[in-house]
């Protein structure tokens, strides 16, 4: 009688263990994909990152070549139109194969940066004409009278 039960039991018991185990083993093989997925995510977007930072290496290399040739030139006529157009060659130059779209993206960045303190500065010199501190950018020669006292 208690070989039958036995015999009984023993296909239950292994019918769970069997369900336990492939259960378990599906929730580590979730796990284990999810986190393969993870890192792959992680691993695009640091790809993507990198790929943004050496594009704006050559954003700003090709701003200080336009910069440049545009600081020393003797013709003034030459506008912001030009300037952008040599910009956007020079990006070419550099980074073959990138849109127009990536490239004012680009160039509105590196612009971004070179100008951010330059409104600072335009607002400080706006203060100082307005305090008449400075005229025709040169300084008022005023006297300034001493406010400390020769000790005796």
């Amino acid at each position: 009688m208690v070989q039958q039960v036995i015999d009984a039991l023993v296909p239950i018991l292994i019918t769970v263990i069997v369900a336990i185990f492939t259960a378990a083993i599906k929730a580590v093989g979730d796990a284990g994909v999810n986190l393969i997925n993870e890192k792959a995510a992680a691993v695009k977007a640091k790809a993507r990152q990198d790929k943004w930072n050496h594009w704006m290496d050559f954003s700003r290399t090709a701003w200080n070549i336009v910069d440049e040739e545009f600081r020393i030139t003797p013709n003034l006529d030459k506008t912001i139109a030009t300037k952008q157009a040599e910009f956007e060659t020079q990006i070419k130059k550099l980074i073959p194969g990138v849109t127009d779209d990536e490239i004012e993206q680009l160039r509105q960045a590196v612009a971004g940066e070179v100008n951010k303190g330059k409104a600072a500065i335009e607002r400080q010199t706006a203060d100082e004409r307005s305090n008449g501190l400075v005229v025709d950018n040169k300084l008022l020669t005023q006297p300034i009278p001493h406010t400390r006292q020769r000790r005796r």
